[in-house]
């Protein structure tokens, strides 16, 4: 990754390493929803950015823009002569010139940016939403240690800089298949089992295993899946083919769109069914049950009483 916009977002990841922002320590996030912190960062962010004078996000969007200055040029990306340090990033850093030259074929910026002279302010916003994931997904590669992980983040990383690069719409393309990928869903099936299982109970019985069934899938919708190197230590199984298809699945489709919300994204109870929960709900309710144990100081008495006392096996 040795291209303008990857040496220009070098800095950045630099300046996450010393602060510690680079990891996804959920700070004072909600039980229930473990990611939610992560999604609100994201979201401040492209806030910020998105209140950039126009000058300015021309500037952030050509680093990702290819130079249009002749047809032999094959520079993908304005480089700035002036690269900010890692304590002087976009916010104190003032917007270069239309005519600064580029650090890697020597052309202006305006040569890297012309495409986007009659473009509306929401598609300017909407390319800016991709830069922020961009960088985003740029330091979970680097510090993301499971193989399988970063394999996706990174084709992630590519995808989202081919679309900045050629004004377009993400879409994951491959052999992952469309959601939903299995019928009924998890949502379907839960609900289905708490009805099946609980009707014979007092109606107060029978409202607290449904609210105790919806609270479950809530959970389910934010909680990081074990990838599928931990998957076949924790099964005994030589052959996770089926689990690491579906985990890819969900790294795509509901984990990283969860805080990159440039891509599409469907919840983890309503494309997957019987086949993923059965793979992940005994070591999804024991990680369950131990934050809320560890966290049960945030939750409210009743919904602390409702989880730890009634969930089923």
């Amino acid at each position: 990754m040795s291209d303008p916009a990857t040496q220009a977002l070098q800095p950045r990841l630099l300046q996450a390493q010393s602060s510690g922002s680079a990891g996804s320590g959920t700070g004072n996030s909600d039980p229930v929803r473990p990611g939610l912190s992560q999604q609100q960062r994201a979201s401040q962010k492209k806030a910020q950015v998105r209140a950039f004078p126009r000058a300015k996000k021309l500037e952030k969007l050509g680093v990702f823009s290819a130079c249009k200055a002749s047809d032999t040029c094959k520079c993908n990306g304005w480089k700035n002569p002036n690269p900010p340090s890692a304590t002087r990033m976009d916010l104190q850093q003032q917007a270069a010139s239309l005519s600064e030259p580029c650090r890697s074929c020597g052309h202006a910026l305006a040569d890297h940016v012309s495409h986007l002279e009659n473009v509306s302010e929401d598609e300017i916003n909407r390319l800016l939403g991709m830069v922020v994931d961009v960088e985003n997904l740029f330091m979970s590669v680097h510090k993301e240690e499971d193989t399988d992980t970063k394999q996706v983040y990174f084709y992630l990383f590519k995808l989202l800089r081919k679309c900045i690069l050629q004004m377009s719409q993400p879409v994951v393309e491959g052999s992952l298949g469309s959601p939903p990928f299995e019928k009924p869903n998890i949502e379907q099936g839960v609900l289905n089992f708490v009805q099946y299982k609980f009707s014979h109970l007092a109606p107060k019985e029978r409202q607290t295993m449904f609210e105790l069934s919806k609270m479950f899938l809530i959970c389910l919708n934010y909680w990081k899946l074990e990838t599928p190197t931990q998957y076949r230590q924790r099964t005994q199984k030589d052959d996770a083919t089926a689990y690491k298809l579906d985990y890819t699945r969900w790294l795509c489709y509901c984990h990283v769109p969860q805080s990159n919300d440039s891509l599409p994204r469907y919840e983890t109870t309503q494309v997957f069914g019987r086949n993923l929960l059965k793979s992940i709900f005994t070591v999804t309710r024991r990680q369950l049950l131990e934050k809320f144990r560890v966290e049960k100081d945030k939750l409210l008495p009743e919904k602390r009483t409702l989880i730890l006392t009634h969930f089923p096996k």
